[in-house]
């Protein structure tokens, strides 16, 4: 042999030792690749319930706002039923035509349901046939019998209706309520008496075409500047000072504030025109 260094005698391999390593390097392994999976598996957990929480609020959120328009569309599609009052002489009339032109809901007037009652052989109608024949004045009990036999028909409670000067007392609306009329809305048409004078006393009717004319066109147009129609126009006997006082006088002793019957109360002005307060009104009446 030569006189170099000896070779380092090299370990000789447990094998117990390396299979106890490669078994613990599988475990390793294994254990690395179960833990993958599992956070594989909780990412695509989450994954899918963040998505099924996305559909449900989508489905939810259509929900309501299906839910929403439909509540809308039946609001929109919801009769008008409203009273409106207001002294003889007053734009009280002309404003139920406008109204009923613009929703077009049922005038309601104590006539009116009279006439109904009646043609219809109705109880209430029978006990005014009953009260002509005797000669007696039709009551105010009687006379809410008649209307509210009138707008709780199926055909009213369709198109909605608009009481004209009714309820006239607290009274009258308690019993409306009770027999079901929903006393919800009211429209109060306030005018002074020096105002109701003044667009009376003006009123000139024209004899030939039957046409009313105001002399300052309070509440109707202004006569043409023709002599010949000039000529022809005269003032009703119930257009004086004297016979809207006595009218207004009789007025307040039968009808009172009713306003506290109902839940809303609009107060228009009465001294405008009854176009100029259309829009006022309607928005009043719009379904909330």
């Amino acid at each position: 042999m030569g006189c170099g260094q000896a070779k380092p005698i090299e370990p000789i391999p447990d094998p117990e030792e390396e299979a106890r390593k490669a078994l613990e390097a599988q475990e390793k392994e294994k254990a690395a690749k179960e833990a993958q999976e599992e956070a594989e598996r909780k990412l695509k957990e989450e994954e899918a319930k963040a998505e099924a929480d996305k559909k449900a609020k989508e489905a939810e959120a259509k929900r309501k706002a299906d839910e929403e328009a439909r509540l809308a569309e039946e609001r929109r599609n919801r009769p008008v039923m409203c009273a409106i009052t207001g002294p003889p002489g007053s734009i009280k009339g002309k404003l139920c035509e406008l109204i009923v032109a613009e929703v077009g809901c049922k005038h309601v007037s104590v006539g009116e349901a009279t006439r109904h009652a009646v043609q219809n052989d109705t109880p209430a109608g029978r006990r005014v046939q009953e009260a002509k024949k005797e000669g007696q004045a039709v009551t105010d009990e009687l006379s809410t019998q008649v209307v509210v036999e009138l707008v709780t028909t199926d055909a009213l409670k369709k198109s909605g209706w608009i009481l004209d000067g009714l309820p006239r007392n607290t009274e009258q609306a308690a019993a409306m309520g009770d027999a079901g009329v929903d006393m919800a809305k009211l429209v109060v048409v306030d005018i002074s008496d020096d105002d109701l004078v003044k667009r009376a006393v003006g009123r000139r009717m024209d004899l030939e075409t039957h046409t009313l004319y105001h002399l300052e066109g309070l509440g109707f147009p202004k006569p043409p500047d023709d002599a010949a129609v000039m000529a022809r126009l005269t003032q009703r006997k119930d257009d004086t000072s004297e016979r809207v006082l006595a009218r207004l006088d009789q007025y307040r002793e039968t009808n009172q504030d009713v306003s506290p019957s109902f839940r809303e109360v609009l107060r228009v002005d009465g001294t405008k025109e009854p176009s100029e307060l259309t829009e006022e009104i309607k928005l009043f009446l719009r379904p909330p």
